[in-house]
């Protein structure tokens, strides 16, 4: 009767409070949803991955040897315990030179059993010719690609051809991602890779052998498990590969002393072939040199006729050569005279009309002259006439003038005498005017007659001059004319004389002739047999020089052998495959996530089902201590809140489990799989462990409560039971301890801040539930923050160049000056920058290594400025790069455990590591990179560095966004020689912004799973305050408060604890973010680790909102008390 009455009133509790019921149901299950479903995201990645892996009969282990596979290795491999199947492969990378860049290729063969390929477009290859391409690369079924090696082995050494047909394009889980893997050729990263038929290849051995494990397709990979089982084969792998050294190292040295022995034989017969030839030679040489010498003597006595007869021609010829000169002389004066005469004739005869001319002319003038003279000597005399009268007359005035002068005596008579006195005068100057031109013109004629007698003798001169030349020019013509007879004459004699020698010298001509040839064939003779020593000597010389070098061949075949060392083997597993380890990295960052995040969720949901339970033992303690005063045992009555705990708390875990499992590993992985386009399906099969992990911890945490709850209530007195529990007492608040703050508060908020502080389980249990929820929340919006802002702090703050050119290693200095010639005229382009960019790996002091972009700049410090900034994350403080030392990125330095001041060292198989000093480390994001200048590369590497790269920023004056602008500088760039490359940095910070976009649904999972756990908490933790303090809140009511101001009186303590809750969570979620970031972050990229003050404000609003909601669902709560029933007495 009694369990039938507590089950009764078991059910009536739950009916009797859905709401608390259905919240403590719905938080467990929220919190078990997560837990366990960010907990199995971590297995259910690795199951997905590892089905892909079986489907594709991925290799377990791969093995390579410095000398090649042979077929027998790969059956040795074979026969190894453990080893399910062993194939041998080949492999090799390649150039592919297109219109754009230059493109690095791995070449693989077509495997029968192990690295299957899928094929999306097309068919596999099936002839040599034929290729499969990786549907990553933008090669279209029927295209041609036609391979170069790269180095000095032409692509012939490796294939049967250069050129393949695309048939097919397809994927391999060898390539779990976008990563296609390194190369030492071309620009050192593989574009793509290429799959052709086994028989493609030439080579006399497989450059690799792939293992499957036997039982390893059974394990999951990326598990303990899975590794142990793999590392156990793999040490026998590498046991046999050892054995294999040895044995092939036997079978090469057999083989090289078979090819010696036989080199040896070789040597023998080649000396005993070269002794016969030579002494053949020798004999012939002889016969030669005698024939040769009777010869000689032949000519010899031919050439001392033919001498003799030339002296006495020569002495002939001689004198007709000394009377062929004087003939010549003579005829060249001859020509010499006539030329003469003939000039002085024409010159002569050319003169004479002008000298007969000038003659009569200087008659004539005579004759003028002298008519001139006639009548200026005729004008003199008239003249001197003219003045003798004159000069009478003037003598005749003057005397009558004075006879009148004195005999005048009357004033007329006076007048007379003046005007004969002027007249007297006149005649004076009229007398000197006529003598002045007497005295001119006899000076006039005195030249003149000057003048005819200078011309009359310049006349006799010229009729003397003229008459003389005649006579000349007679006297030259004959002397001429006598002098040709002469020299007529001699000419026959010298011709006949000549005629004589020229035939003596025809027939001289003729023995010369003979002779000639004969010493023609001598020299041929000669030279005939000079070739046959040279050869006799060169044979001699190539005979002893072949055989030096066979022995020296020989010897150093022996010594080679001699020196001859084991094979080097390498073993790797599925480590080595490019970017399957990551994968399994972000497995283990899921799980890293799973054992924090999800946790401070459940503690939080852990917590408030706590307060809940405990809460619902304390309101019916009076009805705990009726059931025990009517005899009730403790256990039957902490059975009821037990089972209504358990159930609550079984409902929830069953539900989280089923929803949780399937929903957040799907989401999760659905995210990452942009980075693993290839995936076929996600499996997210149940991981019950975690279920049942989840549920236990929530049984156990609210089991444990109640439990507590009721045996604290049970060891009370039925009669202490059934009456309330006493109002705590009020204390004296901090704010009181400061009157000025004290003082200024109305009755309303200290009444709120001393309750506060009267209830201090309620108020840390709300600030730690709410805090906890706004953690989550920030968490959520700070982890998108730290995502997304990587790119614009790369690109913004960090890198500033625009694109960078990537040239030619055999790039000429005239390309290149043609590269920035381009770039200079470009209007859109600001600026360029030569540098040199190489990939390598550096070692820290424990052997960790990383895979670093080294990057060597110009000394130009504010220039380096204007393309990349060096600075300190932390204190921003500004760095250059100086001839001291590098400065590396802080995720390098943190993936390397090194800090400034510490030595790394530059991997070098060749030459030994090189070690490099950190002088700073600065702030980056993507990639790692190592910086240094030039003056530090020398001293590194003892050489300086050849610039392979141009960086260049676009003018921001100009159109500067425009994708098209930047294109078109580009494709200007790739159409010139040298240029293989350009990479633009909006296209990577693009890349990388889909690929964050990836997190946007995880990150999306994280805030609502926050929010949904705030508004439960809130809803809860205020039901549970307005529910014990129903008898205050009446009293309240009953005193004369209106329902919104009893509201009020909640809201305050409701707000005032939002936000203390809040204030604690922006501590709590910074806390969080910045490990779950750390945890979270691929090697490759360090996210930022900042929050923005947006993200603080929304999870701050959405808190509130969700305060306000609750606020707002509270107040209807608030209106439904009755001041009656809640202030009847209990007693």
């Amino acid at each position: 009767m009694k369990k039938k009455a507590m089950w009764k009133d078991f059910y009536m509790e739950i009916r009797k409070s859905p709401g608390r019921f259905l919240s403590i149901l719905f938080i467990v299950a929220l919190g078990v949803a997560f837990f366990s479903g960010i907990r199995a995201s971590e297995p259910d990645m690795r199951i997905t991955g590892d089905a892909y892996f079986d489907s594709e009969n991925l290799m377990d282990i791969k093995a390579l040897s410095t000398y090649g596979v042979t077929e027998d290795d790969v059956e040795a491999f074979q026969n190894i315990d453990g080893v399910e199947l062993a194939e041998g492969a080949y492999s090799a990378d390649f150039l592919h030179n297109t219109e754009d860049d230059q493109r690095v290729l791995h070449v693989m063969g077509a495997q029968k059993e192990m690295n299957q390929i899928t094929v999306s477009e097309g068919r596999m290859p099936e002839t040599v010719g034929e290729c499969l391409v990786d549907d990553a690369s933008d090669y279209q079924i029927g295209d041609e690609i036609v391979l170069t090696s790269g180095t000095e082995d032409p692509v012939s050494d490796t294939l049967s051809t250069d050129t393949l047909t695309v048939v097919g394009r397809g994927n391999t889980a060898a390539y779990v991602s976008f990563g296609r893997g390194s190369a030492t050729i071309g620009t050192g990263n593989i574009y793509a890779f290429v799959v052709v038929p086994e028989d493609t290849f030439t080579l006399d051995t497989f450059t690799e052998v792939y293992l499957k494990v036997e039982g390893a397709k059974a394990l999951t990979a990326f598990t303990d498990a899975y590794d142990e089982k793999i590392d156990g084969v793999q040490n026998l792998v590498e046991d046999a590969a050892e054995e294999r050294g040895v044995i092939r190292k036997d079978e090469i040295v057999k083989d090289a002393e078979d090819e010696i022995a036989d080199a040896e034989k070789e040597l023998a017969d080649a000396k005993k072939k070269a002794r016969k030839e030579l002494k053949k030679a020798k004999k012939e040489i002889a016969d030669g040199e005698k024939e040769l010498a009777d010869a000689k003597k032949e000519i010899a006595d031919g050439k001392e006729q033919i001498a003799n007869a030339k002296d006495t021609l020569n002495a002939q010829q001689k004198k007709l050569d000394q009377s062929q000169k004087e003939y010549e002389d003579g005829k060249k004066a001859l020509e010499k005279g006539w030329k003469q005469y003939e000039k002085a004739k024409k010159k002569f005869e050319k003169k004479k009309p002008d000298a007969e001319e000038q003659i009569e002319s200087g008659k004539a003038q005579l004759d003028t002259l002298e008519d001139q003279i006639r009548e200026d000597e005729a004008l003199y005399q008239k003249l001197q006439s003219q003045i003798d009268a004159l000069e009478q007359a003037a003598k005749a005035g003057a005397g009558t003038g004075g006879s009148e002068t004195h005999t005048a005596e009357s004033g007329q008579e006076k007048d007379s005498a003046d005007a004969g006195s002027q007249n007297g005068s006149s005649l004076q100057k009229q007398l000197e005017q006529l003598k002045t031109q007497a005295g001119g013109l006899n000076q006039k004629i005195a030249a003149e007659k000057s003048a005819y007698s200078k011309a009359e003798k310049q006349l006799t001169d010229a009729e003397k001059e003229l008459s003389d030349g005649e006579k000349e020019l007679a006297s030259t013509e004959k002397t001429l004319n006598a002098t040709e007879k002469k020299l007529a004459s001699a000419r026959t004699q010298i011709e006949s004389g000549q005629k004589q020698i020229d035939d003596a010298w025809a027939e001289l001509e003729d023995k010369e002739k003979e002779i000639a040839d004969g010493e023609e064939e001598i020299k041929k003779n000669e030279k005939k047999l000079e070739d046959a020593r040279k050869e006799y000597k060169q044979g001699k010389k190539d005979a002893k020089k072949e055989i030096a070098d066979g022995k020296k061949e020989i010897e150093d075949a022996r010594q080679e052998l001699a020196d001859l060392k084991d094979p080097e083997w390498y073993v790797y597993d599925r480590s080595t495959l490019i970017e399957n380890s990551s994968f399994g990295e972000n497995a283990e960052r899921l799980g890293a996530i799973g054992k924090v995040f999800p946790v401070l969720f459940f503690l939080v949901a852990a917590l408030i089902s706590l307060t809940s339970m405990t809460r619902m033992v304390e309101e019916q303690r009076t009805a705990i201590g009726t059931m025990k005063a009517l005899g009730y045992g403790q256990l039957a009555i902490a059975s009821k809140y037990l089972g209504y705990a358990f159930l609550a708390t079984v409902g929830g875990s069953v539900i989280g489990v089923l929803f949780g499992e399937k929903v957040f590993p799907y989401i999760i992985i659905y995210a990452y799989s942009i980075l693993y386009p290839h995936l076929p399906q996600i499996l997210v099969p149940y991981d019950w462990s975690y279920g049942f992990m989840a549920s236990g911890i929530a049984i156990f945490c609210t089991m444990f409560a109640t439990f507590f709850s009721c045996w604290r209530e049970l060891n009370a007195q039925p009669s202490v039971l059934m009456r309330p529990p006493a109002p705590k007492n009020g204390r004296r608040v901090l704010l009181e301890r400061i009157p000025v703050i004290w003082k200024h508060l109305n009755f309303t908020w200290k009444s709120t801040i001393r309750n506060l502080m009267r209830y201090k389980k309620r108020f840390f249990m709300t600030i730690f539930g709410i805090g906890g929820c706004m953690a989550l929340m920030l968490v959520g919006f700070g982890l998108k923050d730290s995502c997304y802002e990587i790119a614009a702090l790369q690109y913004d703050e960090i890198q500033f160049y625009d694109a960078s050119v990537y040239l030619d290693e055999d790039i000429t200095e005239d390309e290149r000056n043609n590269l920035h010639q381009i770039l200079s005229e470009e209007n859109g382009v600001e600026r360029y920058m030569d540098v040199d960019m190489q990939s390598l790996t550096l070692v820290n002091e424990k052997g960790t290594e990383r895979e670093v972009y080294q990057c060597v700049f110009p000394d130009d410090k504010e220039e380096v400025a204007r393309f990349v900034d060096f600075h300190d994350r932390k204190t921003r403080e500004e760095y250059t790069l100086s001839d001291n030392g590098v400065i590396i990125n802080e995720k390098t330095a943190k993936l390397l455990d090194v800090e400034v001041g510490d030595t790394i060292y530059i991997k070098d198989q060749e030459d030994g590591n090189k070690p490099v000093y950190i002088e700073h480390i600065c702030e980056n994001y993507l990639g790692h990179y190592m910086y240094m200048t030039p003056a530090y590369y020398e001293t590194v590497y003892g050489a300086m560095p050849e610039n392979n790269t141009i960086l260049f920023i676009m003018d921001d004056g100009a159109d500067s966004s425009s994708e098209d602008q930047l294109q078109a500088v580009g494709e200007s760039l790739l159409k010139e020689d040298g240029v293989l490359n350009v990479s633009y940095m909006s296209d990577m910070e693009q890349q990388l912004d889909d690929m964050l976009r990836s997190l946007n649904l995880v990150i999306i999972v994280l805030i609502i799973s926050a929010g949904m756990l705030a508004f439960v908490v809130l809803y809860n933790l205020n039901t549970v305050n307005i529910t014990e303090r129903k008898r205050e809140l009446a009293t309240l009511k009953v005193l004369g408060f209106y329902d919104i101001e009893v509201a009020e009186y909640v809201y305050r303590e409701n707000i005032l604890l939002t936000f203390i809750g809040a204030a604690l969570g922006c501590i709590l979620g910074k806390v969080l973010h910045l490990f779950i970031i750390q945890t979270v972050e691929v090697d490759s990229v360090m996210f930022g680790r900042i929050i923005h003050g947006t993200s603080y404000l929304y999870s701050l609003l959405f808190t509130i909102l969700f305060s306000l909601i609750i606020n707002g669902m509270m107040y209807f709560k608030l209106r439904k008390i009755d001041m009656v029933e809640s202030l009847k007495s209990v007693e």
